[in-house]
């Protein structure tokens, strides 16, 4: 267990800095910002305590922070983002079962791809909406709000999904 939480603070590393010195560097436009660093939260298992998983989301966001000099944005949106993974996986799917099939977190092999793009884009929106909702910190922008969070969803989405094509994570 020690080996694999070793293996995903390096991945948890390998996407801040993705996400710090490229990411963050190309301009995408206006309402396209993509995080694919919290792919990481996504990836850890099921069998792990809860509070590793809020800690550890908390963390990586509170690093990237440190590296953006965001102010806290990234770990507030980061930690909601884990506590809602705690409650979705509780409410919504059967863990037990996802985990006797072999399968360590959710994948699109579990049902189909449309279930996991459904999980996946949800999660990305509750920490999209966070981020840009402290971010923007307006209630006359609320469209806006909106509109970047849709569009960065879907951005972080197929970024993710890339990421996850070219490093071969199961």
């Amino acid at each position: 267990m020690a080996i694999d939480l070793l293996r995903y603070l390096f991945g948890a590393l390998v996407l801040i800095f993705f996400q710090f010195f490229l990411i963050q560097e190309i301009n995408f436009g206006t309402w396209l910002k993509p995080m694919p660093y919290i792919l990481f939260i996504l990836l850890l298992p099921f069998s792990y305590n809860r509070f590793i998983l809020l800690f550890g989301a908390f963390f990586s966001g509170l690093f990237l922070d440190g590296l953006c000099n965001s102010g806290g944005l990234h770990a507030a949106a980061s930690a909601t983002l884990a506590f809602s993974r705690v409650i979705i996986d509780n409410k919504m799917l059967d863990t037990d079962a996802i985990q006797l099939q072999g399968f360590t977190y959710l994948t699109p092999d579990y049902k189909n791809f449309r279930f996991y793009a459904l999980y996946v884009l949800f999660l990305t929106f509750i920490h999209h909406w966070v981020y840009f909702t402290l971010d923007y910190s307006s209630l006359s922008s609320f469209f806006t709000v909106l509109t970047v969070s849709i569009f960065s969803s879907i951005g972080t989405f197929l970024l993710m999904l890339l990421y996850k094509l070219i490093v071969k994570i199961r």
